[in-house]
C-alpha cells in the first residue's frame, strides 16, 4: 500500500474515533438531565469541546517529520482521503478534520486546494434524507398529538404533571398558530414532523420539529425542564425568531445524538430560514465544521463586486482593532500590538479570556467567538482607511505583501449594535427596555460566574431581537476570582477630595459602588435603571452571587420569553 493511502486511512480512522468519542459524550446528556446532574453536564460540555483539538494534536505528533516534498505528498494524501470517505454521509465533517491536521502540519496560510479540501465533498442530493427518521404525526392539534410526540422521546425521569402540561401546551400551540401565523382553529389538516431524540443544553431539554399544512411550515419546539418534583413541559415555541434565539450565537452548544448531522441541518434551516448554515453547525456542537462553512460563506461574499472590509461602527477599541464586511453580519477582531492606557493586560491574557468564553456556559449573554489563524485576503478587499489602521496598530498580526494581506490571528463574532450607539437613536421606550436588559445581562453573567470587568455601555451590544449581550472580553474573569470590596470611608477631607486613590487596591479588587460612573444615565432613564437594578451598585449582590457559585449552584437561564412559559414562574 502506498504511503499516501496509509496516511489517508490513519486520518480517516482518527476522525472516526473522535466522532465516536464525541457522540459518546453527547449521549451522556440524557442521563445528566434525568438525574439532574447539572455540574456534570457542564463538565461534559467542556470535555467535548476539548476533544477535537486533542485528537488533532495527537495525530499531528504521530505523523511526525514532513517528507522532502510536503505539498506534493499531501496532495496525494488528500486525493486518497477523498477516495477513502467517498459515500460517507459525514464526509464533509471528515474533510474538515483532515484540513485541521494538514493546516497544523504545513502551517498553511489562506487556503490550499492541493493539501486541503476547499469545497464540500457531498451535495444535498447525496445525503441521506432525515425524513425517513422523523416522527410524523398527523393532526389536528390536540392533546393526543402532544402525547404522541412526548412518548417518542423518553426522558428517563418521572413527570411532575404530564397531563396538565399537555393540556396547557395544546392550548398554547393553537393560540400561537392563530395569533402569530393566522392559522384557522379548525378545518386545516396539520402534520407534526419531529426530529428523533432530544436536544439537551445546560439544564434544558428540547424536542424539535415543525408543523406542516397547506399554509406552510412553522417551527414546533417543546422546552422541558427537570425540577425537584419531576420533569415539566415549560414552554412551546412556534415562531422562527424565538426558535432562532434558542439556537442563538450567545448560548452553549447543544448535545443531540444525531446519527448523521448533515440532513438535520437542512431540517433546522427550514424552520429558521434567517440563520446561516455555519451557525446551525456550531449550535449542534460541530464548531470546527461551522468555521469551515463560515469561511466558505465569507469567500463567496468577497467574490461579489465591490465587496470590501471596512471599520466597524462604534468606539475604537483599546485592545482590539475591529472591522466588518457590510454584507455579512459578522465582525472580525485583531489584537493590537500595544494597548491604549490604562489597559494593562497582555496578549496571552486576552487570548486566555477568549478561551474561557469558548468553554464557558454563555447563558445567552456572551457572543460566541470563533478563532482563526493565517487568513489570507486580497489587498483590494480592504478599504484603504481600514488597512492603514490595521498595519499601524497591529503590525505583528496584519502583514501586507504586495496584493496579499495575511492576518495571523483573528476572532469573528456576530455583529450587533453597540449599546451606547443604540441609545442615541432609540425611542424612550426602547431605551428603557434595553437598559433594563443591560442590568439583566450583568445579573445573568454574575449568576454564571462571569464578571465583565469593563462595565461601559460600549462593550455591550443589542441583537436584532433586542437582547443585550457582552462582547468585549479583554478584562473578563470568573467572579469567584474577584475580591468584592466596599469602598472605604475617607478618614480626612483631603482623602475625600483627592483625585488619586488614597487606599490600597490590589489586582482583582472590584468596588460595586463605583459602577455608577460607568452605567448611570441622566434623567428618567437613570432613575428607572436605579429602581430596577440598584442592587448592582452594592457589594452584597456580588457577594451573594459568589456564595451561590461556591455552593455549586447552576442557575436556570431560559432562551425564550417569560410569556411563553406554560406555568406561572
Amino acid at each position: 500500500m502506498r504511503v499516501s493511502d496509509q496516511v489517508a486511512q490513519r486520518i480517516a480512522s482518527a476522525f472516526g474515533a473522535w466522532h465516536v468519542e464525541f457522540r459518546g459524550m453527547t449521549r451522556r446528556a440524557r442521563g445528566r438531565f434525568a438525574r439532574r446532574e447539572w455540574q456534570g453536564g457542564q463538565d461534559d460540555a467542556a470535555a467535548r469541546l476539548a476533544s477535537y483539538q486533542g485528537w488533532v494534536e495527537r495525530l499531528v505528533a504521530e505523523l511526525g517529520v514532513l517528507p522532502p516534498n510536503p505539498r506534493g505528498h499531501w496532495s496525494r494524501v488528500r486525493d486518497a482521503f477523498a477516495r477513502e470517505v467517498a459515500g460517507w454521509p459525514d464526509a464533509d465533517l471528515a474533510a474538515t478534520f483532515f484540513n485541521s491536521v494538514t493546516r497544523r502540519l504545513l502551517g498553511t496560510v489562506g487556503s490550499d486546494s492541493f493539501s486541503e479540501f476547499t469545497a464540500p465533498l457531498t451535495t444535498v442530493d447525496s445525503l441521506p434524507t432525515v425524513n425517513s427518521r422523523l416522527l410524523t404525526v398527523p393532526g389536528p392539534i390536540d392533546a393526543s398529538l402532544i402525547q404522541s410526540i412526548l412518548a417518542s422521546c423518553p426522558i428517563g425521569a418521572p413527570w411532575e404533571d404530564q397531563d396538565g402540561d399537555i393540556t396547557r401546551a395544546t392550548a398554547a400551540i393553537v393560540r400561537q398558530l392563530r395569533e402569530l401565523h393566522d392559522w384557522p382553529d379548525t378545518g386545516l389538516a396539520i402534520t407534526a414532523e419531529m426530529l428523533p431524540g432530544v436536544f439537551y443544553r445546560n439544564k434544558g431539554a428540547y424536542v424539535i420539529g415543525r408543523l406542516r399544512s397547506a399554509r406552510g411550515l412553522v417551527p414546533l419546539v417543546l422546552a422541558l425542564t427537570h425540577e425537584v418534583h419531576g420533569v415539566a413541559l415549560d414552554a412551546v415555541l412556534t415562531s422562527p425568531d424565538e426558535t432562532s434565539a434558542v439556537f442563538g450565537f450567545s448560548r452553549s452548544y447543544f448535545h443531540a445524538d444525531l446519527e448523521h448531522p448533515a440532513p438535520v441541518i437542512g431540517f433546522l434551516a427550514s424552520i429558521m430560514p434567517v440563520k446561516r448554515e455555519d451557525e446551525l453547525w456550531t449550535a449542534i456542537g460541530y464548531h470546527k465544521h461551522g468555521k469551515t462553512v463560515f469561511y466558505r460563506t465569507l469567500m463567496r461574499h468577497l467574490d461579489a463586486p465591490g465587496a470590501r472590509f471596512a471599520v466597524s461602527e462604534g468606539d475604537r477599541g483599546m485592545v482590539m482593532a475591529v472591522f466588518t464586511l457590510p454584507s455579512l453580519n459578522v465582525v472580525f477582531k485583531v489584537i493590537k500590538d500595544h494597548f491604549d492606557h490604562p489597559k494593562s493586560v497582555t496578549h496571552a491574557q486576552v487570548r486566555a479570556r477568549y478561551d474561557l468564553v469558548f468553554a464557558h456556559d454563555r447563558v445567552g449573554r456572551l457572543a460566541d467567538a470563533q478563532e482563526f489563524d493565517h487568513l489570507r485576503f486580497r489587498r483590494a478587499h480592504f478599504v484603504p482607511e481600514l488597512l492603514d489602521e490595521l498595519t499601524r496598530v497591529a503590525q505583528r498580526t496584519v502583514l501586507v505583501n504586495g496584493d496579499d494581506v495575511v492576518i495571523r490571528h483573528a476572532y469573528s463574532e456576530r455583529r450587533v449594535t453597540p449599546l451606547n450607539l443604540y441609545l442615541r437613536s432609540a425611542t424612550p421606550a426602547a431605551a428603557l427596555a434595553v437598559m433594563v436588559d443591560y442590568g439583566n445581562a450583568v445579573r445573568d453573567l454574575a449568576a454564571a460566574n462571569i464578571f465583565p470587568g469593563d462595565m461601559l455601555l460600549k462593550n455591550f451590544g443589542v441583537t436584532r431581537h433586542g437582547r443585550v449581550i457582552f462582547y468585549d472580553y479583554d478584562e473578563l474573569c470568573l467572579l469567584t476570582e474577584c475580591r468584592v470590596r466596599r469602598l472605604p470611608t475617607a478618614a480626612t477631607h483631603e482623602d475625600e477630595m483627592s483625585a488619586e486613590t488614597w487606599f490600597a487596591v490590589r489586582e482583582g479588587d472590584i468596588f460595586p459602588e463605583e459602577f455608577r460612573n460607568f452605567v448611570m444615565l441622566p434623567g428618567d432613564l437613570g432613575t428607572a435603571f436605579l429602581a430596577q437594578h440598584g442592587a448592582l451598585f452594592a457589594p452584597e449582590f456580588w457577594w451573594s452571587m459568589q456564595e451561590r457559585q461556591r455552593a455549586g449552584e447552576v442557575v436556570d437561564f431560559f432562551p425564550y420569553p417569560a410569556a411563553r412559559r406554560l406555568r406561572t414562574p
